[in-house]
């Protein structure tokens, strides 16, 4: 899992934004939404050789960390936006690689998490400019490739399995699922239609994989969305210190990780998107004024529960996932659609345009409540289910 560390040098804040994708096409488009189609596709087909996924991926995660300190091609921003995109492709292949690899629910978990965790490691780039010196990030990328490596050396010497190969249908819906994320960013159109059709071809995905997937993917989308904000309100109210929220970011993935492994993921989940929606109704209650005010402890405690949330909200799909060996095509490609699609369905409630100020979705908290509590309940579905479930074997 060293192979992660790749994610805290080349994620972006898009995996906590509330705002519509950006449409339209440039002369580079094919490189900026090309190649991280291209990784998707060929991350699914190889899934089996998940180790080399892992190598290719830190390694473009590696050059694109160097070019983003050395600015060796700053003078030609076509070709700078081309090496960025071998970042964002290279984290594509290591989340699969990664997801290919996981054995149980608490590490497929662990690589949604993850995500979210590097993102926070970054920051948001309009409130602060953290501190994250050249040798920090090269160190984290080179520690990547080592891991990666070590992977290949231990999958060949016998000690690590190779995963078992997806199957050509999970293929097939893998590879449509990156199709229509490049279609929907070059068709454009009105946000909430592309979003409905996003999440109707991205359901219909879903129900192909098999019995199950549909419900907790869905469920685990809609939970990476509707924390989005809350985070984004966090950091701010932290000021952007890392320092401030990372211990709580920590103790919340543990949290979710110890709900997976005690299979209490669904409880855990709808419990800490219950809380969060209260916070975010009673926020402003709390700190008197949600603007220029920094409140160190409602941020670490909004960031835990987030963390806590989407990593069992993951780790609920994952054992289903893992029986449909669609692991890298549910929590990787499918949930991506989904949080994009919810994100695109949400627009036309967001008026960001009229509002003065850095943090526009602080005037929209009750909607962010609403959202949460749609969560809670969807995982409290699945909590009954799995109590059912569980009760029959027995």
């Amino acid at each position: 899992m060293l192979a992660l560390l790749a994610l805290f040098t080349v994620s972006d804040t898009d995996l906590v934004s509330t705002r519509a994708a950006h449409f339209g096409l440039s002369r580079y488009a094919f490189a900026t939404l090309g190649m991280p189609a291209v990784a998707a596709v060929a991350g699914v087909w190889f899934s089996r050789r998940w180790p080399w996924l892992l190598v290719a991926g830190t390694l473009g995660a590696l050059v694109a960390t160097a070019e983003s300190h050395a600015h060796l091609t700053s003078h030609r921003p076509g070709i700078a936006g081309i090496v960025g995109s071998l970042g964002t492709a290279g984290a594509v292949l290591i989340v699969i690689g990664a997801l290919s690899a996981a054995r149980d629910a608490a590490l497929a978990a662990l690589v949604v998490a993850v995500q979210l965790l590097a993102t926070l490691f970054l920051g948001l780039s309009w409130l602060s400019s953290p501190l994250r010196p050249p040798a920090v990030e090269l160190t984290l990328a080179g520690l990547a490739v080592a891991g990666a490596v070590l992977a290949v050396v231990a999958v060949r010497r016998g000690e690590v399995s190779p995963a078992e190969p997806l199957t050509t249908r999970t293929r097939v819906v893998g590879v449509i699922a990156a199709v229509l994320s490049v279609l929907v960013a070059v068709v454009g159109g009105q946000a909430a239609a592309v979003g409905v059709v996003l999440l109707v071809a991205t359901a219909g995905l879903a129900i192909a994989l098999g019995r199950g997937a549909l419900l907790r993917t869905a469920t685990a989308g809609l939970v990476l969305f509707a924390v989005a904000a809350p985070v984004t309100l966090a950091m701010y109210l932290a000021a952007g210190q890392l320092s401030t929220y990372a211990p709580a970011a920590v103790v919340g993935t543990g949290v979710g990780l110890l709900a997976a492994q005690l299979r209490r993921a669904a409880v855990v989940g709808a419990a800490a998107c219950a809380v969060l929606a209260v916070l975010m109704v009673a926020v402003v209650e709390i700190t008197g004024e949600y603007a220029d005010v920094t409140q160190g402890g409602l941020a670490s405690l909004i960031i835990g529960l987030a963390l806590a949330a989407v990593t069992a909200s993951a780790a609920t799909a994952a054992p289903v996932l893992a029986h449909l060996r669609a692991l890298p095509v549910g929590l990787g490609l499918l949930l991506a659609g989904f949080t994009l699609g919810f994100r695109q369905v949400v627009q036309p409630l967001l008026d960001y345009r009229r509002i003065w100020g850095q943090l526009p979705e602080a005037e929209y908290l009750p909607l962010w409540g609403l959202l949460l509590s749609v969560a809670a309940a969807a995982l409290g579905i699945v909590a009954v289910l799995d109590r059912r479930c569980t009760t029959r074997l027995v």
